[in-house]
């Protein structure tokens, strides 16, 4: 009665394997390609899939369906992913230099500081209702 349990939960981990591998493609694809909405879209479809992956996985390991092979796609899986996590930190970063070395560094926030005044004055504009000459 076991076995083919076994035999499911092996075929369908297997197959969310697949699809974790396949996503990870599509997401060093868009890295390369410098797509950035397609980058955006190849990550969250990692999410999905590694997060359906890994409740799957943490049942099947109780029922101890995997083989040599099977563990060491698991842990290639969990490689790539450290890899691709690090590079992305380092194109991160190099775009960060990039940037500050084309616009500067900037001391305030964009919108200013809190409490000081803005540079278009404080007053606006005086309106007659404002001044109570109608």
């Amino acid at each position: 009665m076991h076995a083919p349990l076994m035999i499911d939960t092996r075929e369908s981990t297997e197959e969310l394997l697949q699809e974790v591998e396949r996503q990870l493609d599509a997401v060093d694809a868009s890295l390369l390609e410098g797509d950035a909405p397609a980058l955006e879209a190849a990550c969250n479809g990692m999410r999905q899939v590694a997060t359906g992956f890994s409740n799957v996985l943490e049942s099947a390991l109780s029922a101890e369906v995997f083989d040599a092979e099977f563990r060491d796609r698991i842990e290639g899986v969990a490689q790539r992913l450290r890899v691709l996590r690090a590079g992305i930190a380092r194109r991160a970063a190099a775009v960060e230099r990039s940037l500050a070395a084309l616009l500067g560094t900037q001391d305030t926030p964009t919108y200013g500081a809190v409490g000081q005044r803005s540079m278009f004055g404080g007053a606006g504009l005086r309106t007659a209702s404002a001044t109570g000459m109608h």
